[in-house]
């Protein structure tokens, strides 16, 4: 076989139920001591094919997230000693010097350190060790040299979602083994099993859900379309594990050490489940895709789709008005107004497109971004559109005219988010470089810049009132802002994981989020308490918006759902 290229699958840039397992993470029987390592290794005790849905749990609890600067990956917990596990990973996933952080099947965070991380030599592998009290289960192993050609394989990993949103998801995929080759870096095993980057370093399970191989890289053959994914068979971590030693951590490293210099302590309530009054009445599934973004104007809402489709529904109904193609790439920002009864729309396409509210005509199609539009937003009398950018950039658009008023730079990473204030005078940016800037929208001045998250920005709020401005990171946490001074008031810590999406009530009391985690959690403002915890997607929450009398909420998620939630 000619290979053309050979890609590692490293990301650039987080889960639950036992199976075969005890309570404890325990193996069902004593394993084997080999050399030194009480590892798990099955050739033949379990015979019994699972099915694909049981696959897919062993493969949650066994897998890990790897979070690093501007780069993750996957791994697998393979051994534990005392309280240390052992996570095997592709050494490209761990090899640049930094900080990086493990996610367990619970949601939890684990940082490591990386001076102990273990490369094994000759091969992309790596071993990282971490510390926890918990219980995690451990990944059965299966000889690899038992395993031929056509048995089915599953392989599971987060990769970053499609569109410009690129949050993390797990994927569990499968296929079947092709065939082996001579090792090239430890690689030999070779299966057609669909792989994305982010999912080196995660399991290539049997069908009895044992470990036989750890994924890496994806092949293009010579003159083909065809791809051909490559992992490390688990025999060659086996021998080296024979003689190797491994290090004991004995503490937790801090995690996010810049929080602990917060104004104000973050607040980690319970969630009161039921206080807010909110309740699911209707779902709906308009196509299939990612809900990535929505908009919400008097009794309409707006919501962009991965798959480049728009959705134009009346919320006091439940009713879809229209749900039509926009662009040819993904929709990834979306705003409705109904003064002015324009909607428009940001794509991976580059442009920006102004449809009719009432009758979906395209009216224009601005250009300029060099890269994805990742964010649009309408001032409120629907003049002026701002939109925001992979490149970096923000430009503020006449749309009645369709003209480029102004671009504004600032930001050294993406922009994820923009939003104007109710009077028009504000527009505050969220970016991929952990801060948010808030801007006079018409002379384009830089006012201020808002520090305090520790990773990317990913949504930003202003108040009707313009007094507060709310911002949700994937460090999982929200800030609430004074807006004038630039002072943070409080830190609100609930999620387990990433926040997309924050919407302020019109009564300035009540804020919306919603996240990685799959919940809308629901906040009172002058106290930081956690009302509500709401649950009814599947998949990650990317966008929340709240109706003008407050009484109603918007979620879109990974799922594809658009869930319509009001107070009874």
């Amino acid at each position: 076989m000619q290979l053309k290229t050979i890609i590692p699958t490293i990301l650039i840039g987080v889960l639950f139920s036992q199976n075969a397992m005890n309570s404890k993470g325990d193996s069902p029987q004593s394993p084997p001591i080999i050399g030194g390592f009480k590892g798990i290794f099955y050739p033949t005790q379990i015979t019994a094919k699972l099915t694909e849905t049981e696959i897919e749990n062993i493969a949650k609890q066994i897998t890990v997230r790897i979070d690093g600067d501007d780069r993750g990956g996957t791994g697998v917990i393979v051994e534990k000693k005392d309280n240390t596990y052992y996570v095997i990973t592709n050494w490209h996933v761990v090899d640049k010097a930094g900080d990086y952080l493990i996610i367990t099947s619970d949601g939890k965070q684990h940082p490591i350190y990386y001076s102990i991380i273990k490369q094994i030599p000759g091969i992309d592998l790596a071993i990282a060790p971490f510390y926890s009290t918990e219980n995690y289960p451990i990944a059965q192993l299966r000889n690899a040299s038992e395993i031929d050609a056509g048995k089915t394989v599953y392989v599971s990993g987060w990769p970053r979602s499609g569109g410009s949103l690129q949050q993390r998801v797990f994927i569990n995929s499968i296929g079947k083994i092709t065939g082996r080759q001579q090792p090239i870096n430890g690689y030999s095993l070779l299966y057609d099993n669909l792989v994305r980057a982010g999912m080196s370093g995660g399991p290539v399970l049997d069908e009895e859900g044992r470990l036989v191989a750890i994924n890496g890289i994806v092949k293009l053959e010579e003159d083909s379309d065809k791809i051909v994914s490559g992992g490390i068979e688990i025999n060659t971590f086996l021998n080296w594990r024979q003689s190797a030693t491994l290090p004991t951590v004995s503490s937790t490293p801090e995690l996010f050490p810049n929080n602990r210099n917060l104004v104000n302590p973050p607040i980690n309530n319970s969630p009161v489940n039921g206080n807010s009054g909110f309740s699911l009445v209707k779902a709906i599934a308009p196509n299939s895709g990612t809900i990535s973004s929505l908009s919400i104007s008097d009794s309409y809402f707006a919501a962009g789709n991965s798959n480049g489709y728009f959705t134009l529904g009346n919320f006091a109904t439940g009713e879809i008005i229209t749900n039509q193609k926009g662009h040819d790439e993904a929709i990834n920002a979306i705003a409705i107004n109904s003064k002015t009864e324009l909607i428009a729309s940001g794509s991976d396409d580059k442009s920006i497109k102004i449809w009719n509210l009432n009758n979906r005509e395209l009216l224009q199609t601005l250009t300029g971004h060099s890269d994805a539009v990742s964010a649009v937003v309408m001032s409120p009398n629907g003049e002026i559109l701002a939109s925001g950018s992979w490149d970096k950039t923000i430009k503020v658009w006449n749309l009645k005219t369709g003209e480029l008023l102004q671009t504004l730079t600032g930001h050294s990473g993406l922009i994820n988010a923009l939003t104007i204030s109710s009077d028009g005078g504000y527009l505050a940016s969220a970016s991929k470089d952990s801060t948010i800037k808030l801007w006079n929208l018409e002379t384009g001045e830089l006012i201020r810049t808002f520090s305090g998250h520790n990773l990317s920005v990913l949504t930003v709020a202003i108040g009707a009132d313009s007094n507060i401005l709310a911002s949700g990171s994937a460090d999982g946490f929200i800030n609430l802002w004074e807006l004038e001074t630039g002072e943070l008031i409080r830190s609100l810590n609930g999620h387990l994981d990433g926040v997309w999406s924050v919407a302020i009530a019109p009564d300035n009391q009540t804020l919306v989020s919603g996240s990685w985690d799959k919940t809308i959690k629901i906040w009172e403002i002058n106290s930081g308490e956690l009302k509500d915890s709401l649950s009814g997607h599947s998949g990650y929450v990317n966008a929340v918006a709240v109706s003008p009398d407050g009484q109603t909420i918007i979620s879109g998620a990974w799922d594809g759902k658009i869930n319509i939630w009001r107070r009874e």
